[in-house]
């Protein structure tokens, strides 16, 4: 929780603050240093800025596959020509992955108020008007272009994108947001702005599914002052969907915003972008042939809970709102698209996904796809 000493350093010296997946919610998204997401599912704004620094201060990356674009080079880091600071409080972590500079071991909070101290003792830093901050903006402003144009309000059932948009113009900034994995998760990272610091809780690692729903009900018991929403695909939903059981039966007013999309879409996506338009393995949830869900509104009325089920942009604000209003557990079910390219948006990063040389022309296929980002 070392939020106030983040903003006190990165003001002192004028630098550009990109998150990681897990950094996310530690800086306000409105704020004019913040460049969003490195990484394979970072922003085009947060690659360009970390690919091209001469410095980059590291509190508590540890510089993952994930955050390093699998080490490609110039994706997300530079092999040469960046100096790196990484300040951890494992000393293990320091230089495991690229070479440093300097290392520091300390906790985060420690480590950057001190260093905020000495850039303070070196005289303000007039950075609102400094030429960098300035592409800073500009790099922000390119990305939410980006973003605009893979939306498209129109869509009926709605893309993701059009979800989350809706859904951050209803949420109350001080909400605790929760998510976890899939086309959901990376999403989140590429474009939901948190503005209260540790308002993001996510889990990293190996997509783990299944988090979103009973860390939603921890987050609300640890804070039940706050509003608490978590933003969840429906096979990810649906590992857990008996909690909401715990949920009514002890007055845990959630709002689980639900994008169903029928089935393990990103797997899907990745699969038709490894092995060819194609390929798809047990990834689509369908029943005789044709796409499958369960009611999943129904199926959290019959548990007790408020619900709806929506699928086009304009009923997002209007469903979650009264969502929250209902002061008890509430299942927005938010049908999305299912066929790409609307599936998702564009990853900018790389994520390195071995192409079999027995695949002829679906491994031309995939390769290029991967080259585009997809």
């Amino acid at each position: 929780r070392a939020y106030p000493e983040l903003m006190r350093a990165a003001e002192a010296c004028g630098a550009a603050v990109v998150n990681t997946m897990m950094g996310l919610g530690s800086f306000p998204a409105d704020h004019s240093l913040y460049a969003w997401c490195t990484g394979a599912k970072g922003s085009e704004c947060g690659l360009a800025l970390t690919r091209s620094a001469d410095v980059i201060l590291a509190v508590g990356c540890r510089f993952a596959d994930e955050t390093a674009c699998s080490y490609r080079h110039d994706v997300a880091f530079a092999a040469e020509g960046t100096r790196i600071i990484q300040l951890d409080i494992d000393p293990h972590e320091i230089g495991k992955n690229y070479p440093v500079e300097v290392g520091i071991v300390a906790d985060a909070r420690a480590g950057l108020a001190a260093l905020a101290d000495a850039l303070e003792a070196l005289g303000p830093r007039d950075w609102r008007e400094a030429g960098y901050t300035a592409e800073i903006g500009r790099r922000r402003d390119e990305w939410l272009t980006t973003l605009a144009g893979c939306r498209d309000a129109d869509r009926d059932p709605m893309d993701i994108s059009s979800l989350l948009r809706q859904a951050r113009q209803a949420l109350p900034r001080e909400t605790l947001i929760v998510h976890s994995s899939g086309n959901t998760q990376a999403q989140m990272i590429q474009e939901f702005p948190f503005y209260e610091p540790g308002t993001c809780i996510t889990t990293g690692g190996f997509s783990t599914m299944g988090f979103t729903l009973p860390a939603a009900l921890g987050a609300k018991l640890a804070c039940p002052e706050r509003p608490v929403a978590g933003v969840v695909g429906d096979g990810d939903f649906l590992m857990h969907v008996q909690e909401l059981s715990t949920a009514v039966r002890y007055g845990i007013p959630v709002v689980f915003i639900v994008a169903n999309n029928f089935g393990w879409i990103s797997i899907r996506d990745l699969q038709m972008a490894a092995f060819g338009e194609d390929c798809r393995y047990a990834t689509d949830f369908e029943r005789q042939g044709q796409p499958y869900s369960p009611d999943l509104a129904g199926i959290a009325r019959d548990f007790g809970c408020w619900s709806t089920r929506i699928s086009r942009a304009d009923q997002v604000g209007p469903a979650i709102r009264d969502a929250l209003d209902a002061g008890r557990p509430a299942v927005v079910e938010a049908l999305v698209a299912r066929d790409w390219p609307h599936t998702g948006t564009p990853a900018m990063g790389w994520w390195d996904v071995p192409i079999p040389a027995y695949m002829g022309h679906s491994g031309d296929y995939a390769q290029g796809k991967l080259q585009e980002g997809v």
